[in-house]
């Protein structure tokens, strides 16, 4: 359980130094010498960095509580619109059409690409996801500033109820991205392949909250890197192929190189594969999908447990 916070500076003692406090205060007034007795045990230290498997099994103890909390939350942001939920449809369908016309007509991208259409909406919709969680991380510990500073609990909590949280949001654009590419394509229908997406949707959301575990830490001890991480999102936008093909830098090994091992694309084109192209993913893409997935979740929910003891002190 999350526990309150004591608002003074110094550890709680125990029980029998209370009551012998009490003894000792009553005596003193009465003018009488007293005896001061202290309690041997070790005083806590408020915000101490726990012991690593102290720290998961905390978390593990909080794991209803995040996703209650997560779920709670879920949707929140459409509820005092006019339209509520409907947004939820709304948007993606906007997104798609903005960029539809953008990049399909004026910038005429669409060319070699077949289904057009259902690869945009995979690209846009689900890099959306990719894009939220970013943002999302450079507030975290600030706005959370209220609840680290009443309650004593394992910091990591706060980015795995919000990418809990995106889970959940992020479940019916991905299955209104999924129809929809299939509609564009009609009669062309869907194959078992496309349950693979489940799995992929995993593992984009683990890489989603090892980024976030390391851009939560980083902006929230320097803020100024918030800026940077909105250049970094335009610029896996731009390389990670949401509305081009790859092969249109046939004459550029390098920027091709870059493209092919980028999280951001290996993904996107790992859903595409499942669902308008009908076909499984290679070995190569789901192993570096695997690796970019877990390595940046341990890397960066180590790298956020190291300053646990400081995240107290920011505002």
């Amino acid at each position: 359980m999350i526990r309150r916070r004591s608002r003074s500076t110094h550890a709680q003692s125990s029980s029998s130094v209370d009551v012998q406090s009490l003894v000792l205060s009553n005596e003193m007034e009465k003018g009488k010498e007293a005896t001061v007795l202290v309690s041997r045990e070790p005083l806590e230290t408020i915000n101490a960095l726990p012991p690593f498997s102290d720290y998961v099994s905390q978390l593990w103890k909080l794991r209803h509580f995040i996703y209650f909390d997560a779920r709670s939350k879920a949707f929140k942001s459409s509820r005092d619109l006019l339209l509520g939920r409907a947004w939820i449809i709304i948007q993606p369908l906007i997104d798609v059409m903005i960029y539809a016309f953008i990049f399909g007509v004026v910038l005429k991208t669409s060319r070699g690409i077949d289904n057009f259409l259902g690869y945009l909406t995979i690209g846009v919709i689900f890099f959306g996801f990719i894009t939220t969680g970013l943002n999302s991380g450079t507030k975290l510990i600030q706005s959370s500033y209220g609840l680290i500073s009443s309650f004593s609990f394992p910091k990591a909590a706060l980015p795995i109820a919000l990418v809990t949280k995106q889970f959940i949001d992020n479940l019916p654009p991905a299955i209104i991205s999924i129809a929809l590419s299939f509609v564009f394509q009609w009669p062309q229908g869907p194959t078992w392949r496309v349950f693979l997406i489940i799995p992929l949707y995993l593992l984009a959301h683990l890489l989603i909250l090892g980024v976030i575990f390391i851009i939560a830490r980083l902006t929230a001890f320097i803020p100024d890197l918030k800026a940077l991480v909105g250049i970094l999102s335009r610029a896996l936008f731009f390389t990670s192929g949401v509305f081009f093909s790859i092969d249109r830098f046939s004459g550029s090994p390098t920027a091709q190189k870059i493209m092919e091992n980028n999280p951001g694309y290996i993904f996107l084109q790992a859903c595409r594969d499942v669902t308008i192209y009908n076909t499984v993913p290679d070995l190569s893409s789901w192993i570096h999908l695997i690796a970019w997935s877990f390595g940046l979740l341990i890397i960066g929910f180590i790298f956020f447990w190291k300053a646990e003891e400081r995240y107290a002190s920011v505002k």
